[in-house]
C-alpha cells in the first residue's frame, strides 16, 4: 500500500508522516528528498524561486521503490500527483499557515500564493480529481502524533 501526505506547504506533511511512520513501522519517502538524490528535475521557476520537478521520472522513481516494499508513505506539497492507494491532505487555517511561512522568511509573494491555494482548496481539489480515495485532516493546532493517530484510526490501519 502507498500512503501519500499531501498539502499546501508548512500544513505539517513532513512531521506527520515521519509519526505516521514510527505508528506503522512503514518506509517513508520524501519527495523532495528523491528528487535532489536522483536530480529529477526539468528546470527552475524564477518566479517562484523553485526548481521545476520531473514528476514523470519521479513516478518511475517510487513505482520501482514500491516493488521491493510492502508499504510506504510518501510526502511532498505534490504527493498527491503520484500513483497511490490513499491520498492524506493536510488542511491548515491561513492565519496558521502565514505565520509559520513568515518565521520561515518567506517572501510576501510566496505566502500569499500559498495562502490561496490553501483557501482555494488546490491540493484537495487536485487530489479528488486523480486519487481512488481521499481522506481530509485539520492540522491547526494539533500535534502531529495526534494527527497520525486519527489517520490510524480512520483508514483502520492498525
Amino acid at each position: 500500500m502507498i500512503l501519500s501526505v499531501s498539502g499546501t506547504p508548512k500544513t505539517g506533511k513532513t512531521s506527520v508522516a515521519k509519526a505516521l511512520a514510527r505508528k506503522l513501522g512503514w518506509e517513508l519517502i520524501s519527495l523532495n528528498e528523491l528528487a535532489r538524490q536522483k536530480n529529477l528535475y526539468l528546470g527552475y521557476d524564477r518566479f517562484r524561486k523553485s526548481r521545476i520537478v520531473d514528476l514523470k521520472s519521479l513516478r518511475a522513481e517510487v513505482r520501482k521503490l514500491s516493488r521491493s516494499r510492502k508499504n510506504l508513505i510518501i510526502e511532498s506539497h505534490y504527493s498527491h500527483d503520484i500513483p497511490c492507494d490513499v491520498v492524506i491532505i493536510l488542511r491548515t487555517n491561513p492565519r496558521e499557515l502565514r505565520r509559520r511561512m513568515r518565521k520561515a522568511g518567506w517572501s510576501k509573494r510566496k505566502i500569499e500564493e500559498n495562502i490561496e491555494a490553501e483557501i482555494m482548496e488546490i491540493v484537495k481539489g487536485e487530489a479528488l480529481e486523480k486519487a481512488k480515495r481521499v481522506l481530509e485532516i485539520e492540522t491547526t493546532g494539533r500535534k502531529s502524533e495526534w494527527v497520525a493517530e486519527q489517520i490510524v484510526r480512520k483508514l483502520k490501519l492498525k
